[in-house]
């Protein structure tokens, strides 16, 4: 997990030294990735699984985005597994042509699964959360990226995270990208490799 958030960390810094000249960042994209993290409770567990991501700008710079998570792993004898997904909505504030805002409000579920040969726990949560972030286009196949999210958990409880990444794209009209994005949580820390493919 070191060793991918170090990687995240130099490709924005040298990224950001770069001069720009590029058009505006789309949000119209699909993306798949491999994720892999840990929680602070449960650090024994390196979990690790496949993510969808998907964004599509419906007009008036209004947006809508969604992803699904499927982690796993196993230590001592018991089985972790995890399943995330997020909807949500947004708008972009497009404050250069090579530097956008935007803010968006999601619907997350999380749920959690501990098994061994004899027992079997569960949990789940449903809760709201509130993201704000920024897109520069460094040039024309680069883009960095970062963002704040604060999420409302069930009965009055409250999380703050943070994210950034950095993707090279490639292809005919720049519609093929691959990436990296680390992101940080009160609970937990997520590190994804992606490919995306914007239309």
């Amino acid at each position: 997990m070191k060793y991918c958030k170090h990687a995240a960390v130099a490709a924005l810094a040298i990224l950001f030294s770069s001069a720009a000249a590029a058009e505006a960042p789309s949000y119209d994209y699909v993306q798949l990735g491999y994720s892999a993290g840990e929680y602070g409770d449960l650090e024994v567990f390196d979990l690790g699984g496949f993510e969808v991501e998907g964004s599509y700008e419906v007009g008036a710079n209004l947006f809508i985005t969604g992803k699904y998570r499927d982690a796993d792993d196993s230590a001592q004898g018991y089985t972790f597994d995890e399943s995330y997904w997020q909807a949500g909505v947004g708008y972009r504030f497009n404050y250069r042509p090579d530097l956008v805002f935007d803010a968006r409000l999601y619907y997350n579920q999380v749920d959690f699964d501990l098994h061994d040969s004899e027992e079997y726990l569960s949990a789940d949560a449903n809760f709201f959360s509130l993201a704000g972030n920024a897109r520069y286009q460094v040039l024309e196949d680069v883009e960095v990226y970062g963002g704040v999210e604060w999420q409302r958990w069930p009965e009055g409880g409250y999380q703050t995270g943070i994210r950034g990444g950095a993707q090279y794209a490639f292809g005919k009209a720049n519609a093929f990208a691959v990436g990296i994005e680390y992101s940080h949580f009160s609970d937990s820390e997520w590190c994804k490799l992606f490919a995306r493919y914007s239309f």
